[in-house]
């Protein structure tokens, strides 16, 4: 059940937003700037696509999610939980400030001036978007223009879906969506892995568990158990 942050989360949020979070943001802004730029540039890849669409190019769609659930899955589960060098800042910014801020017993935010705290910073839009774009030139140099238009729209819809769902499993829990089966379900998966002792251990997917299934790393009730017998003791 959710409860009010503890002592030390508390302590936490507010020496993040006193000497962390900009005097100036604007979560409302910051959502909006999300979702105009991300459909804009979605729609403007599906209307290339168009362009030269055959039907055989459909394939693309499904690969680009497979391939864009492990990545989500390999990012989460490393350099964000794992200090790798030259990722040392994704890591700082997960680890060690989305994870202090939100624990699996106070994951809520309190006022949309803790968006900053749940979304990526908008340049990562442009970051991603970067090298979604990239390799989405490689993409039309082997499939055809609507294959790596595809490929980008794709990737970058899946970007915007992993904004969109992590931000649902954060909100207050009286809010009528996060009462949604597939959401509260994801959720759950979710809230279990912001459980310190539980969160190097499992979910590791955030928009749908493919990976972690596959991997063996999808749990929705156990995730205490497993810790406790991988340290030699017995579940009470």
């Amino acid at each position: 059940m959710q409860q009010p942050p503890d002592h030390g989360t508390q302590r936490f949020r507010e020496q993040y937003r006193s000497e962390i979070l900009p005097a100036g943001y604007s979560g409302w802004r910051h959502v909006a700037l999300v979702a105009v730029v991300g459909p804009a540039v979605i729609a403007a890849a599906l209307v290339l696509a168009s362009r030269s669409w055959r039907p055989a190019d459909a394939w693309v769609v499904p690969a680009t999610l497979l391939i864009a659930n492990l990545v989500e899955y390999l990012a989460h589960r490393g350099p964000m939980h794992h200090r790798v060098r030259w990722l040392t800042l994704l890591h700082l910014r997960h680890s060690s400030r989305h994870h202090r801020y939100f624990t699996a017993k106070a994951m809520t935010f309190e006022s949309t001036r803790d968006f900053h705290a749940v979304l990526f910073p908008p340049v990562l839009l442009l970051f991603f978007g970067g090298i979604a774009a990239l390799l989405g030139v490689l993409a039309t140099l082997l499939l055809g223009t609507a294959g790596g238009a595809l490929f980008f729209a794709t990737s970058m819809g899946y970007y915007l879906l992993y904004e969109v769902l992590h931000f649902l499993y954060h909100v207050p829990p009286q809010w009528a969506v996060a009462r949604l089966p597939g959401v509260r379900w994801l959720a759950q998966l979710h809230r279990l892995h912001h459980d310190p002792p539980h969160m190097l251990l499992c979910n590791f997917n955030l928009v749908f568990p493919l990976c972690d299934w596959v991997a063996g790393t999808l749990d929705s009730d156990q995730a205490p158990q497993r810790a406790l017998q991988e340290k030699g003791a017995s579940p009470k």
